[in-house]
């Protein structure tokens, strides 16, 4: 099975929605998205989530299964001296290299419960099938889940990768054994190559 972890495209946050640069964006992924055997469409309830996800389900002719779990994680912030406070995504690794050993800068409940939700949706689904599968959501989270997904520290995550939007990761789950548990291992993180051609892109 392949898990394709999709960044909302180009936002306009105060409206929750997508600028007309993000429509595009969302029209071109719809297209790469056409050929890579994807069944089943999962997406965040937020508005730009949505929108993105849109034009990838009426091209595929799929329903968009609304996952509650998967919005974005707007109350994981922290202090921060210069802002007030910021989310735990953007914290900088030398603050990070700052605390405390075992100092905690997120939720354990709410990173408990995320856990839970993805297993559950994992679990609907063959992990040694070859079907594929995606989840329209936000940078955030999808660092947060990804660092679950791989074994990676959060901290570790959020400190050294990013994910642009409208960008593609790819999970690939693999048996390693024969009878083994599937492994999920990234094939590709934060892809965006399906947008080449629209960095001339002038909204009307």
């Amino acid at each position: 099975m392949r898990l394709y972890i999709i960044r909302h495209a180009e936002p306009d946050y105060p409206r929750d929605a997508l600028t007309a640069r993000g429509h595009a964006q969302a029209q071109a992924l719809a297209h790469r998205l056409s050929t890579m055997g994807i069944d089943k469409i999962y997406c965040s309830p937020m508005n730009r989530a949505l929108e993105t996800a849109r034009y990838t389900a009426e091209r595929l002719g799929l329903d968009v299964r609304v996952e509650g779990w998967t919005r974005e994680l707007e109350d994981w912030w922290i202090p921060d001296e210069a802002l007030g406070e910021r989310p735990v995504w953007q914290v900088d690794a030398t603050t990070l290299r700052a605390m405390a050993p075992g100092q905690e800068i997120w939720p354990l409940d709410a990173l408990a419960q995320l856990r839970s939700a993805a297993a559950e949706l994992l679990g609907r689904h063959d992990n040694g099938s070859d079907s594929g599968i995606a989840v329209f959501c936000h940078a955030g989270f999808a660092l947060t889940w990804l660092a679950e997904l791989l074994a990676v520290p959060l901290p570790l995550m959020w400190a050294g990768f990013s994910l642009p939007p409208c960008s593609v990761t790819t999970v690939a789950f693999e048996k390693l054994e024969e009878g083994g548990a599937a492994t999920p291992r990234c094939l590709g993180l934060g892809d965006v190559g399906h947008l080449q051609d629209l960095n001339s892109f002038d909204p009307v």
